[in-house]
C-alpha cells in the first residue's frame, strides 16, 4: 500500500466491526496487563477502511450527542499502521460531519500519547477540555469534601 488513495473508508454495520474490534479488544488487554473497556459504544455509527482487495484494515467508532459527534476508538490493524488508515477514517469523519451538519467531532486522546496528540492536531483537532478520572477502590476511601466546599 503506498498511500490513502488505496484505502477505501465506508459507514459500516456493527456486524462488520465485530472482527476487528475484538482485534482491539485484544490488544488493548495484551498492553494493559488486564480486561479492556469494551471497544464499541451503545448506539454508535461506524466506519471501516479497506484495501482495494476488500481486507478489513481498521474502523472507527462514534456516538451520536446533542452537541456532535464523539469518536472513538479509532483502530488499525498492525500490518496496516502508518500507512493512513487513521487519516483516511478521520477525513471521512469529518467530511460526513459537514455534510450531515453534525456541529463538532470530538475525539480523545491519552494523557501521554504526545504522537496521538500530534496526529489529532495535524487533522485540525485542537484541545478543548481535559478529561478528569478516578478508579477507586476499596483500600483507598474517596476523602469526603471538606466544609465549604
Amino acid at each position: 500500500m503506498d498511500g490513502d488513495d488505496q484505502i477505501q473508508v465506508r459507514r459500516a454495520r456493527i456486524e462488520e466491526i465485530r472482527p476487528l474490534a475484538a482485534e482491539y479488544k485484544h490488544e488493548q488487554e495484551a498492553e494493559l496487563g488486564h480486561p479492556a473497556d469494551p471497544p464499541l459504544p451503545q448506539g454508535g455509527v461506524f466506519w471501516i477502511a479497506s484495501d482495494v482487495d476488500g481486507t478489513p484494515l481498521g474502523y472507527a467508532a462514534g456516538s451520536l450527542r446533542p452537541t456532535g459527534c464523539t469518536i472513538g476508538p479509532v483502530f488499525a490493524r498492525r500490518r496496516a499502521r502508518r500507512r493512513g488508515v487513521g487519516e483516511a477514517l478521520l477525513t471521512t469523519i469529518q467530511t460526513w460531519a459537514l455534510d450531515t451538519r453534525v456541529p463538532v467531532v470530538e475525539i480523545s486522546v491519552a494523557v501521554g500519547n504526545e504522537e496521538g496528540r500530534r496526529f489529532l492536531e495535524s487533522l485540525g483537532y485542537e484541545p478543548r477540555r481535559v478529561l478528569m478520572s478516578l478508579t477507586p477502590t476499596a483500600s483507598e476511601p474517596v476523602a469526603a469534601p471538606s466544609e465549604g466546599e
